[in-house]
């Protein structure tokens, strides 16, 4: 068997030439790796931000039947309150029909919790992650306050039913559901109008978007005529 021994190096130049060509490929290798893995992340943030936009347009949906509602629920506020105080005069409550109850919208931006699991929000530039995320936060106290809201109208469905007695004990436990409800109902309406000028801030809704999004949210007009249906009361 023939060996072939190594050719030496003839200098220097020679070996620096040898050594810069590996060198080169090491970087050609690295720099389309990291080319590759730019190009993968950048299809990540742009999957989660095509979600994240469907998930937007729906909270502002959402934020335009709330403000469609908004005079209705005070007109059932201010309603229920009469009731109330009509009955603690009488120290009986009338006949009092069905209460219509606030629609349970999923207030929630889950979507950037998944771009956060799938570590595509990493990828974000700094700024707009910290807008996403304090968008994602707001929604979160939305929710639980929309939550509260719902668990008070709903106490206050007792006072559906015939006509019966009413005592002081009942009538302060009433008219406390009844302020925490509306002061809840405030908080909604608050957190709602922040969120959604911080979600048209970020851009990732164009006119378009918008206006397609406002308009759906006009279109639910059984939920508002639901709400704006006045509460039956019969005799006493």
């Amino acid at each position: 068997m023939e060996i072939h021994r190594p050719t030496p190096f003839h200098g220097g130049r020679e070996f620096a030439k040898e050594v810069g060509i590996i060198v080169l490929g090491v970087l050609i290798a690295l720099g389309a790796e990291q080319t590759v893995q730019a190009l993968h992340h950048r299809d990540e943030v742009r999957h989660g931000e095509e979600a994240l936009r469907d998930n937007f347009a729906r909270f502002v949906q959402y934020k335009v039947e709330l403000d469609q509602e908004a005079p209705c629920m005070a007109a059932r506020a201010a309603q229920i309150r009469a009731i109330i105080d009509r009955a603690a005069v009488d120290r009986r409550l009338p006949a009092v029909g069905p209460i219509p109850q606030p629609y349970a919208r999923p207030w929630q931006i889950d979507t950037w919790d998944a771009m956060v699991s799938s570590t595509a929000a990493t990828y974000v530039p700094h700024q707009r992650e910290i807008l996403y995320s304090r968008i994602a936060v707001s929604a979160v106290d939305l929710y639980q306050d929309a939550t509260a809201e719902w668990a008070e109208w709903g106490a206050l469905t007792s006072l559906s039913g015939p006509a019966r007695g009413f005592s002081d004990v009942e009538q302060a436990k009433a008219r406390d559901t009844l302020a925490r409800a509306v002061q809840e109902a405030a908080l909604v309406h608050f957190i709602a109008d922040n969120t959604v000028q911080r979600i048209v801030s970020t851009g990732l809704l164009d006119r378009a978007d918008l206006d397609a999004a406002i308009q759906s949210g006009r279109g639910h007009t059984e939920r508002v005529a639901e709400m704006c249906r006045p509460i039956a009361v019969g005799g006493r």
